[in-house]
């Protein structure tokens, strides 16, 4: 079922000398480059679309963590690894496979793109590039990435159809979800994670009617500087808390998360008439 054959096949296959290139590709798949993505896509393209996608990924980390400490099958033997890959013992399903499909599959799917050929070819192409660079790098068996990938699609069509557009329901479901994961994984960290971002998330998507469309580059520019630099500090903090205490962890991501879903209308309230009057002036 996972394929050990056919993994050692594909890894014999990949060139040694490109493991930097497959350590860059899988990032993409991971919660950092996952939350970065998500970030700029909120704040300078369709915001609700972006923040129901961020619902999804919540729900989604809380229900693939959940499968993984109940079907408990280890990773592959460490001799195999590449990189390290955190304090998730279990290799089965991928969560890169899955949270791949989930995030660059429901971008395509609320940004109304699924009968674009180009946008569709350039997402599986993504998710595929993942999922194998998981297997390159010794941490996912072939078997581990296919059945991340197909759990992901049939996650992303029933949680589209569930949450119906609005992303606080979205968010309040990957709380519900976020519980039995946190226990069954023993307080994995991702656990804690999905945790805090549901919170942050379904408490700060109550305003995101208020937040304005982006109305100028200037302004898409302001937001990314500022948003990257708060992204960066709340981060550290995170890793500070998380030393100390769970807790602190579930904190740090409901502020991190409301933070990213607010900054729009802070940057509004606190400079927005200014940015307006710059772009027209231009």
């Amino acid at each position: 079922m996972r394929l050990e054959r056919e993994s050692a096949i594909v890894r014999d296959a990949y060139p040694d000398a490109y493991a930097d290139i497959a350590a860059f590709v899988t990032e993409f798949g991971g919660a950092t480059g996952l939350i970065l993505v998500l970030a700029l896509c909120y704040w300078l393209t369709r915001r609700r679309a972006s923040a129901l996608v961020a619902s999804y990924a919540v729900c989604g980390i809380g229900v693939v963590l959940l499968l993984k400490s109940l079907l408990a099958m280890p990773r592959p033997p460490e001799e195999l690894f590449l990189i390290a890959h955190g304090d998730d013992p279990y290799g089965f399903p991928s969560g890169h496979a899955f949270m791949a499909v989930v995030v660059y599959g429901g971008l395509l799917v609320t940004f109304d793109r699924p009968r674009d050929p180009l946008a569709v070819a350039g997402v599986a192409t993504l998710v595929v590039a993942i999922s194998l660079s998981r297997v390159v790098l010794g941490v996912h068996y072939l078997g581990d990435v296919v059945v991340g990938a197909l759990l992901g699609v049939g996650f992303l069509v029933g949680i589209h159809r569930l949450v119906d557009g609005s992303p606080t329901r979205g968010f309040a479901i990957g709380g519900v979800v976020a519980v039995p994961a946190i226990v069954a994984s023993n307080a994995e960290p991702h656990a804690l994670v999905a945790l805090g971002a549901a919170i942050g998330g379904a408490v700060a998507s109550l305003r995101l009617e208020a937040a304005p469309p982006l109305r100028s580059r200037l302004e898409g520019g302001i937001l990314s500087v500022v948003g990257l630099g708060y992204l960066v500090t709340v981060g550290t903090v995170e890793s500070t808390l998380a030393a100390a205490t769970p807790i602190g962890t579930v904190a740090a991501n409901a502020v991190l998360v409301a933070g990213i879903l607010l900054a729009p209308l802070a940057l509004d309230r606190l400079g927005g008439s200014w940015i307006v009057a710059s772009s027209a002036s231009r």
